[in-house]
């Protein structure tokens, strides 16, 4: 679940990013090549993740033919306008469908803003998803790879939210006393033995048995 979030999020991040690139382009080729038309409004509302950002949607004829758009328009202007009023449209010749009121020219919509927060929200997601991950990675790999040793309990003490964190020492198959530590739900005595499971090849990737995410099933 937590990739499927974080991809989920980085796919609307992405998306938004490119749509926000996309008006910056358009914004500016309406700086440089657009024209004026008169539109007329057809419709106001707020908008925006807490309903305060002032929209208008308008209609305008470019070409002989009928055009409409909506866009952000500033509080002060917005509050002078009423529905059947008329506003100045600027449009491209080449395309009048982009266009925006002539009031707006430069600005950017709000909502398009939200793009570095959703960036900097995949961000956080990331690092979350990453370490909730990591973990069943871990005890997966210990668990399909992993050799059992005999482990003695050094140090136990309380590791918050009413857990306990235990430091052990076991001996590997090469006779080499290795270490580790990890969170158990219950506290542990010193001297006490534990199963340990860890990766020949690397016996510094241990974790106690009782409290991996996996269980061996033969």
């Amino acid at each position: 679940m937590a990739t499927v979030f974080l991809l989920a999020f980085i796919a609307f991040a992405v998306r938004t990013g490119i749509q926000a690139a996309k008006q910056k382009a358009q914004v500016a080729a309406l700086g440089r090549e657009g024209v004026q038309a008169t539109g007329e409004v057809r419709r106001l509302w707020f908008s925006g993740l807490l309903m305060t950002t002032p929209w208008v949607r308008y209609a305008f004829t470019a070409n002989g033919a009928a055009f409409s758009g909506a866009s952000s328009v500033p509080k002060d202007l917005w509050h002078g306008l009423r529905e059947a009023d008329t506003l100045p449209i600027r449009f491209l010749p080449s395309n009048p469908a982009i266009n925006r009121p002539a009031a707006c020219q430069g600005m950017a919509n709000p909502d398009w803003w939200v793009a570095p927060c959703v960036f900097l929200f995949v961000l956080f997601t990331a690092f979350i998803g990453t370490r909730v991950m990591i973990p069943f990675r871990r005890d997966r790999q210990l668990a399909a790879e992993g050799m059992p040793g005999a482990g003695v309990v050094v140090k136990c003490y309380g590791g918050g939210r009413g857990g306990w964190m235990t430091n052990y020492k076991f001996r590997s198959l090469d006779g080499a006393v290795a270490e580790g530590s990890g969170a158990s739900p219950n506290r542990l005595e010193i001297g006490s033995a534990v199963c340990v499971l860890y990766l020949p090849q690397n016996s510094r990737r241990n974790h106690l048995y009782s409290t991996l995410l996996y269980r061996v099933a033969r």
